[in-house]
């Protein structure tokens, strides 16, 4: 009986939260609009699969592409998991499960087999890459669903190797820091590899950054190297050469099991702490309230914001946040969002500059949902400061200004070097870009002024995105009248990127002027 026990309770959790599905039908809508945005990702992939005169890049880039992705997914991850336990369960879990006669073990997995799911709804955007993907290097879709199930597991492989080694050092900040560094050391000595690598072959160095990325030293890396290289195996039909890698994979994973099943250590008060976190994090969701994070160690020094007056003291408010959140001046989702666009820029280079300044804008979107203004707006201090709402909610923004300045401004000089685009085409991206954080932060004041906090999250993240789109539009139109005009500024990408900062900045400005009451009083 006690076998089937949490065999019986995956089974109920699994039906119930279908049944669940189907009570709420806006989800279902959810659903329809994801398969009919992806059926037309297909169809445009395959729309130009007669064209005779099109040229596939190296196939190489693409798994070199994958194998960096998999790699700083998996260090993000795994240091962050390492910092917390990563665990699974969640407290019904520690109160139900931990008390109960059932084999630890036997717990443990029940916490896996739930993880899976989660792991592959992270990778589902993956998906979207296809007419990308299947027009620069021919992939098919079944070698897209190959990357998305590889992507998934290599998350949730980084998050059991993270918790099995959280169990073993967790009672001890020496073991922790002994731990960190080893991770820190094995990142930077296979950076400093690649790095070297790609300096030997200057003369290209797309391709020296491409062989460095295939080489065996990357794929020896675990579990991401491993999880690359099976990929890349499959993709060019080394089914044997897949085989050794998925082998090694999966001895690896069991012996992390038997090895937490057998050892003396419980990873029961190992997952508490954490387990407790994250409840804490879902109730205050649930109350529409944005919890912050906070350092288990706080080291007391200078108090207070000591600058700023009025209205103004949320400016340096927000900029004193951020120092202390981070030990670098740039944010840590920031410098992720930096490195992905760099390596889309290396392997993407054919495209041109506009397909990379597209990324980069596309990717501001989830920057700008994740700034600190929509976090003010959950606390009471914003409403209670005695200053004109408008006043308040300028300078509230205006935090996001220098971030995304610095942001910008690190991705276009390495960009510009590698897309080898002039000085003056450089300098516009930066601001075109910035132009582009001020127009998504008018969109969140937009739905938080007309629907408050009654949007539910998925919701929420379709309207923001629908609204970003629209505001778009108009500079879009200008651009192309622009080109029916015949108006050419420097280059075609030139007047292109000009007409879109020309609209962003004026119909941003017009949207935050129309909600600036909005902080006159809290919405309930």
């Amino acid at each position: 009986m006690k076998g089937n026990a949490l065999g019986y309770l995956l089974h109920r959790k699994i039906h119930n939260q279908i049944v669940n599905f189907f009570k709420k039908p806006v989800r279902l809508i959810y659903v329809v609009i994801l398969l009919a945005m992806l059926i037309v990702t297909l169809i445009g992939g395959n729309s130009d699969d007669g064209s005779s005169d099109r040229v596939l890049r190296d196939f190489s880039e693409l798994t070199a592409g994958l194998n960096a992705l998999l790699l700083l997914i998996f260090c993000t991850t795994f240091n962050s998991g390492l910092s917390n336990g990563g665990t699974f369960f969640r407290m019904a879990d520690v109160n139900y499960l931990f008390p109960s006669p059932l084999n630890r073990m036997n717990i443990l997995f029940y916490a896996l087999i739930q993880q899976i799911g989660t792991s592959m709804l992270i990778g589902f955007f993956i998906l979207f890459q296809y007419t990308m993907l299947h027009v620069k290097y021919g992939l098919s879709f079944g070698g897209l669903f190959l990357i998305f199930i590889v992507y998934s597991v290599n998350v949730f492989l980084s998050q059991t190797l993270a918790m099995f080694v959280y169990t073993f050092v967790s009672d001890s900040d020496k073991k922790k820091r002994t731990a960190k560094a080893i991770f820190y050391m094995l990142i930077l000595a296979l950076v400093a590899y690649v790095g070297f690598s790609v300096l030997q072959g200057k003369d290209d160095i797309l391709k020296a950054a491409v062989q460095a990325a295939n080489s065996l030293p990357v794929c020896l890396f675990p579990f991401a190297g491993w999880q690359g290289a099976f990929a890349a195996s499959i993709l060019i039909e080394n089914y044997l050469s897949a085989l050794l890698w998925l082998s090694l994979s999966i001895a690896v994973f069991l012996l992390m099991l038997v090895a937490m099943s057998r050892s003396k250590r419980d990873y029961y008060e190992d997952v508490l702490a954490s387990a407790e976190a994250v409840q804490t994090t879902v109730d205050a969701a649930k109350g529409g309230v944005v919890p912050e994070a906070t350092p288990r160690n706080i080291k007391v020094g200078k108090t207070g914001i000591g600058r700023g007056q009025g209205a103004s003291v949320f400016f340096y408010k927000h900029l004193l946040e951020n120092r202390r959140a981070s030990k670098i001046v740039i944010k840590p989702m920031s410098l992720i969002f930096i490195i992905c666009t760099i390596l889309f820029a290396v392997f993407a280079k054919g495209a041109g500059l506009m397909a990379i300044f597209a990324f980069s804008a596309y990717i501001l979107i989830f920057s700008i949902a994740l700034g600190r203004f929509n976090r003010e707006l959950t606390k009471p201090y914003i409403y209670l400061v005695p200053e004109p709402p408008f006043s308040k909610m300028v300078f509230a923004l205006a935090e996001t200004l220098p971030s995304e300045l610095l942001e910008s401004v690190l991705i276009f000089l390495p960009v510009s070097i590698i897309m080898e685009a002039p000085a003056e085409l450089c300098i516009l991206c930066i601001f075109a870009r910035l132009s582009f954080s001020i127009l998504f932060l008018a969109s969140s004041i937009l739905i938080d002024r007309i629907w408050g906090a009654s949007l539910s999250k998925v919701a929420g993240i379709f309207i923001y995105l629908f609204a970003d789109l629209i505001l778009i539009l108009p500079g879009v139109g200008l651009a192309v009248l622009f080109n029916v005009l015949g108006i050419n500024l420097i280059s075609s990408s030139f007047t292109i990127i000009f007409s879109l900062m020309l609209s962003n900045i004026p119909i941003a400005a017009l949207v935050i002027y129309l909600c600036r009451n909005m902080l006159q009083y809290a919405e309930t």
